[in-house]
């Protein structure tokens, strides 16, 4: 494996050779490890969504060809693996898990990373990327027929994991593949799509008095109307997985869409970041509970961060960076935590925290943070040993478990700053 970072990047003072021979070795352990829980042939492992099945590690092995196109684990590429894998999860959904999507709650799922909707976006991907055009379009349509009425239902949630916000950010990850088939429609896709989620939020407001959850917040301007509201499963949620902060990073990531609403957007976007943080420092992890233990992507400031970094890049206004440096340095100081080294709830997705603020900022302080979980990252077993870090209930998975370490060490072992554009699966589009 080449290391391609230019002399010319500032970064280089800090990825010194060693260090990304470090991190690349252990790149190639822990896909290695992967490969040895989950084989790709193994279609007992019941697990097929991107969250924590097989489409999740066929992504992040397709993720790791389009860095490293000559990765291999023994004789196979990366993007055979990721072939290997999503082929498994197609089938084991097609066997398994599809006849229950009409269910009452199942129906109305459609977003990318806990729903058939992203397994049908990556096999779409995974497809393109081996040449076989056909059945990538055949995905393209699977997703667009199948799964966008669910986003026009009064049951579908608008948050990111299951609902709306999800298949938005759907729309912008296949765009690429939708834009060279013009059979296809998408852009009156979005419109319908981010509205609908504008529209719920509004209708949510008009019934909802926000003083009924102001009573832990830190901030003494709590008598405001909140112009959006959303809940899912009947709970304010705050955090990027559930709540405002990852609804909203969404639609700032469609500036066209969001002009339409600038006023009620904004004003939501700086309720939520600046009267909604606890006195700790933290966020919580909704808006009725005095719940702001948690510092994770899911639940609390690191999903905050990237809701503050996304508010900078569309609305341009420094307070917005400057929340967003202060939330960064808010989660480095409360250490690694104890959940692991995934995504959702651990450090691996604290890192691309770092890592976001770095790409606005280019102070090397916070991409030197990143390589410090890196390296905390590659140490997971001893740390586990030693009962620092607890192992995730699916623990090779891309976003409970060790997928999201590889995913972080080959974005570093291949850094390019032109090409790093956020947290994956939500801020990367």
């Amino acid at each position: 494996m080449s290391f391609a970072i230019s002399d010319d990047d500032p970064v280089h003072k800090l990825l010194t050779k060693d260090i990304r021979k470090k991190l690349c070795n252990s790149l190639v352990k822990n896909c290695e490890r992967i490969l040895k829980e989950v084989p790709t042939e193994d279609h007992n492992y019941k697990h097929w969504d991107v969250y924590v099945g097989k489409a999740g590690l066929s992504l992040l092995f397709m993720r790791i060809h389009e860095r490293d196109p000559g990765f291999m684990i023994g004789t196979r590429s990366a993007l055979v693996i990721a072939d290997e894998f999503i082929d498994s999860a197609l089938l084991t959904y097609t066997t398994t898990a599809k006849h229950k999507m009409t269910s009452a709650k199942k129906q109305y799922e459609c977003g990318f990373i806990c729903s058939a909707v992203g397994l049908y976006a990556v096999a779409a991907e995974v497809k393109n990327h081996m040449g076989d055009k056909e059945s990538s379009h055949n995905y393209l349509e699977l997703i667009q027929s199948q799964f966008s009425h669910a986003c026009f239902s009064p049951n579908t949630p608008s948050e990111l994991f299951y609902g709306r916000a999800g298949f938005l950010y759907t729309q912008k990850f296949i765009s690429g593949l939708i834009n060279s088939s013009k059979e296809i429609p998408t852009s009156s896709l979005i419109k319908s799509v981010f509205d609908a989620i504008v529209e719920d939020g509004i209708r949510n407001a008009s019934i909802t008095s926000i003083t009924n959850f102001t009573s832990n917040f830190n901030n003494t301007e709590k008598e405001q109307q909140i112009p959006l509201f959303w809940s899912f499963n009947g709970k304010p949620y705050v955090g990027a997985a559930h709540g405002f902060a990852g609804i909203l990073t969404i639609l700032l990531q469609f500036p066209e869409n969001c002009r339409e609403y600038y006023k009620r957007i904004k004003e939501t976007v700086d309720f939520i970041l600046f009267n909604c943080r606890s006195s700790n420092g933290n966020w919580p992890s909704s808006l009725n509970k005095d719940n702001n233990h948690l510092i994770q992507f899911c639940h609390g400031a690191p999903g905050i961060c990237l809701l503050a970094c996304k508010a900078y890049e569309f609305y341009k206004e420094e307070k917005y960076l400057k929340l967003a440096t202060e939330t960064a340095k808010y989660v480095y100081s409360q250490g690694y935590g104890h959940k692991g080294v995934g995504l959702c709830h651990g450090i691996s997705g604290n890192a691309y925290v770092f890592l976001s603020v770095y790409r606005l900022t280019k102070d090397l302080q916070y991409f030197q943070w990143a390589i410090e979980y890196a390296e905390v990252c590659t140490q997971w077993e001893e740390r586990i040993l030693n009962k620092e870090f607890r192992l995730s209930d699916r623990p090779w998975s891309f976003w409970e478990g060790l997928g999201g370490t590889v995913c972080l060490l080959s974005d570093l072992v291949n850094w390019d700053a032109e090409v790093f554009k956020g947290f994956p699966e939500f801020t990367d589009i």
